[in-house]
């Protein structure tokens, strides 16, 4: 179950980021790290978390999957990295976004990816970067069917 297509605006915000390439699965030790990193560099981390596809899953190779998780910060920080480690800091640029709520397992994605992608190419829109699923409830310490995740796309008119 998901929620409607809808456009917002993103504000302009600081994250850590671990840069990442290959499994999936390698989600929850690329948590461990950034967290590990944003607390010895002296930041909190506010929520959501996120992350970034910069490539398809399915459509790569699984060991050429490119990704990056990212958690804001409270603070300022210089833009910097990654680092031999694939850490660092971006200062996110405003944006608009079209984006859409999954409700449910990550299995069940897919169909929310597809109504996203639907909409966006029939509403005169066009994507101008790379796909971001920001993570509204902890999916460690969430039923399966209870996870929300909502789905971001840039775009731009055509």
């Amino acid at each position: 179950m998901d929620t409607e297509v809808a456009i917002k605006k993103i504000a302009p915000t600081i994250v850590a980021f671990v840069a990442m390439k290959g499994s999936l699965s390698l989600i929850n030790s690329a948590f461990g790290k950034l967290y590990t990193f944003v607390a010895e560099a002296g930041f909190i981390p506010a929520i959501p978390p996120s992350r970034v596809y910069f490539n398809i899953p399915g459509r790569v190779p699984e060991q050429d999957l490119k990704w990056e998780l990212r958690v804001p910060i409270v603070g300022i920080c210089d833009p910097s990295g990654p680092d031999a480690k694939g850490l660092g800091f971006h200062c996110l640029e405003a944006s608009t976004v079209a984006f859409i709520v999954h409700r449910g397992p990550f299995s069940t994605i897919g169909d929310t990816y597809k109504k996203i992608m639907d909409w966006i190419a029939s509403n005169g829109y066009k994507m101008t970067g790379p796909c971001e699923e920001v993570y509204l409830t902890e999916p460690g310490n969430t039923p399966p069917a209870e996870i929300l995740t909502e789905i971001r796309f840039p775009i731009s008119k055509r």
